[in-house]
């Protein structure tokens, strides 16, 4: 009787020690698994696009706020829409320019600018539309075609993003491709048809000044929010 009651105690133990590894097992493995779905999990939230972004200048001339630019940016999967809209006030002098374009796998699809200058000023409006492998562009009625180009960068994009390793942006207002350089420092310069240049700077990736030869003389547009 006692060896089988040392046996069975022994078997009970054994069993005792089985089940305890068995949960220790299973706990180690649970934690394990808790923890790489909370890594992919990290890192999905943490790699996702941003589906929205607003990025609003102030205006200045000769140290006068005279004006806003409101830069929205949507991204939803491989769609991205970029609106720009400037609403400057000169004395009795109204301009109001709106950009909107349409992106696809981060190439252009359509563009149109519209600038409305009150009655002494004026008006001008562009539309860029990519067709096959080759772009459509209207300025003020009169017709021109791109040839064999992708549009990926245009002005608009200036505003969300710094333009590293980047020569050349599309001129949704001009229909054209401008000249872009890289003065160091995180500035640019954007040469203009005429030999004007504008002047981007950059702190840290993100947009924080612009300075813009208009026919109305030196403007400044300076990030505030």
């Amino acid at each position: 009787m006692t060896g089988f009651f040392v046996f069975s105690c022994t078997e009970d133990y054994y069993s005792y020690l089985l089940h305890v590894k068995y949960f220790q097992f299973k706990s180690k493995n649970m934690k394990s698994l808790f923890r790489v779905l909370f890594s992919v999990i990290t890192a999905a939230v943490l790699y996702l696009p941003s589906h929205a972004q607003t990025n609003t200048f102030e205006v200045r001339i000769a140290n006068h706020a005279v004006g806003t630019i409101e830069a929205n940016r949507k991204v939803s999967g491989q769609a991205k829409n970029i609106v720009i809209k400037t609403r400057i006030q000169i004395m009795l002098s109204k301009i109001n320019s709106d950009i909107i374009n349409e992106y696809n796998n981060n190439v252009l699809t359509t563009a149109k600018s519209s600038r409305i200058s009150g009655k002494n000023g004026e008006d001008k409006e562009t539309t860029t539309r990519r067709n096959g492998k080759e772009y459509a562009v209207v300025v003020n009625g009169e017709k021109s075609v791109i040839d064999n180009a992708e549009i990926e960068e245009c002005v608009a994009d200036l505003y969300f993003v710094e333009p590293k390793q980047v020569t050349r942006v599309f001129s949704e207002t001009l229909g054209r491709f401008l000249p872009l350089k890289s003065i160091g420092g995180g500035v640019y310069e954007l040469i203009l048809p005429e030999g004007k240049k504008n002047v981007f700077k950059y702190e840290n990736g993100t947009l924080v000044l612009v300075e813009v030869n208009h026919t109305f003389g030196k403007a400044i547009f300076v990030k505030v929010s």
